[in-house]
């Protein structure tokens, strides 16, 4: 088996929106995007569409997987030119003119005196189908299109979107943004020449689609590999998938956060660590990985506690086992973090009560610790119902990483001063 030609692809299809990525969930969209540049490239229909969608739903690679199945096309074969714009980058009208130039080929455009914007953008775009026949429509991508909405009298969007209601030149303007609201960002008489059309991109997967966009990530194509070879990779990788220590991990990614780069950046460093002596993915490497990318914010905080807060968290963890209950008041607190002073008196500090008070309303300040209900204000903050929220795992892990941790602080935090 070459592990080096299955490390190279599964790293290039890990590391790039590639056009050969499987659309999981996306079909639908993608059906009416190819309809609509099939009308364009086919039929000299011109059209505007918006793609709307938070970032990480899937914009970037609906577009470039729709546009690489065009491109195979047997009747559409390369008989359009894309032209890429991108808000950050082209941050007025003058820039977005002479990137327009450059992309289609109009080398003249930068010696050439900018009149006005409307006579330029005609004159590119004559000169370019004079000297391409055989190109007969132009795709036009705009990123992060809200920005272009900011450029003076928005003389771009107007021009494109009046060149897409002429009869000169098929063309397709083909805006991206993750804004809801874009269209109340467009003139009057922008908006009058738009078509209208919106694809959004809102529903998130499932934790199913997810899982398939997993084994996806990992599965090999025939790009030169046996047929053998091929089957017993994508068989072992569906074995991989199906692990229980696997899906745990791609449950808690998946409500962590639903966003792909996440998930790609999970697979990353095990695709890399694929060689000779450690030719298969195994769950082990997956669950490193995740060590690595997932950092849980409240062990981090509780790692920048003081010794006394986070005695003072112990305690609250001793109450909440002992008592069965997940509440309880800073008296009680109080009396808990005491017993174990007078059990550890020789080895621990022993503070006074308003300063141990002071720690324990930091905890509430840094959202550790909640009042249980909304009328705590009229009782003493000393006695309001409070509830942790921190799991024991949680502070198991905080304790292995707190730097220079008491040794009496740990050994309470194992063996509670009483039953």
């Amino acid at each position: 088996m070459d592990y080096r030609l299955i490390q190279s692809e599964l790293r290039y299809k890990i590391s790039h929106d590639s056009d050969s990525q499987e659309l999981i969930g996306l079909q639908d969209e993608q059906e009416q995007l190819l309809q609509l540049l099939r009308q364009c490239t086919l039929f000299g229909e011109s059209s505007s569409i918006l793609i709307i969608g938070p970032p990480a739903s899937g914009k970037t690679m609906l577009i470039q997987s729709t546009l690489s199945k065009l491109k195979h096309s047997e009747d559409v074969t390369d008989n359009f030119t894309q032209v890429n714009l991108n808000g950050i980058v082209q941050t007025d009208d003058k820039l977005a003119l002479l990137s327009i130039g450059e992309q289609l080929g109009v080398e003249d455009v930068k010696e050439r005196p900018i009149k006005s914007f409307g006579e330029t953008f005609a004159y590119i775009l004559e000169s370019y189908k004079t000297g391409n026949p055989e190109k007969n429509s132009i795709l036009f991508i705009l990123d992060v299109f809200d920005l272009f909405t900011r450029h003076r009298n928005q003389a771009l969007l107007y021009n494109l979107f009046d060149a897409c209601q002429s009869a000169n030149l098929p063309i397709v303007v083909m805006g991206v943004t993750c804004r809801l609201d874009v269209l109340e960002l467009l003139e009057k008489r922008v908006k009058s020449r738009f078509s209208h059309r919106q694809i959004y991109l809102l529903n998130a997967p499932t934790f199913d689609q997810y899982v398939t966009i997993f084994k996806s990530l990992l599965s090999i194509k025939d790009n030169g590999h046996r047929p053998a070879q091929l089957k017993s990779w994508n068989d072992h990788i569906e074995k991989l998938a199906s692990d229980g220590s696997v899906n745990d991990i791609l449950r808690r990614l998946f409500d962590y956060s639903k966003d792909l780069r996440l998930l790609k950046n999970l697979l990353m460093m095990p695709v890399c660590l694929i060689h000779q002596d450690h030719p298969n993915l195994v769950p082990d490497d997956i669950i490193r990985s995740c060590k690595h990318i997932v950092k849980d914010y409240k062990v981090l905080l509780l790692q920048g506690l003081s010794v006394l807060e986070l005695s003072l968290i112990i305690a609250m963890k001793h109450l909440t086992d002992k008592k069965r209950k997940s509440t309880f008041t800073f008296e009680m607190v109080y009396q808990e973090y005491m017993q174990y002073i007078l059990m550890k008196s020789q080895l621990v500090e022993n503070f006074p009560r308003p300063v141990i008070f002071k720690a324990y309303e930091r905890l509430i300040d840094m959202a550790l610790i909640r009042p249980m209900n909304h009328t705590h204000k009229r009782l003493q903050k000393e006695f309001w119902q409070m509830s942790l929220l921190l799991q024991p795992t949680q502070i198991a892990e905080a304790l292995q990483k707190y730097p220079n941790c008491p040794t009496s602080v740990m050994q309470w935090a194992l063996n509670p001063t009483h039953s």
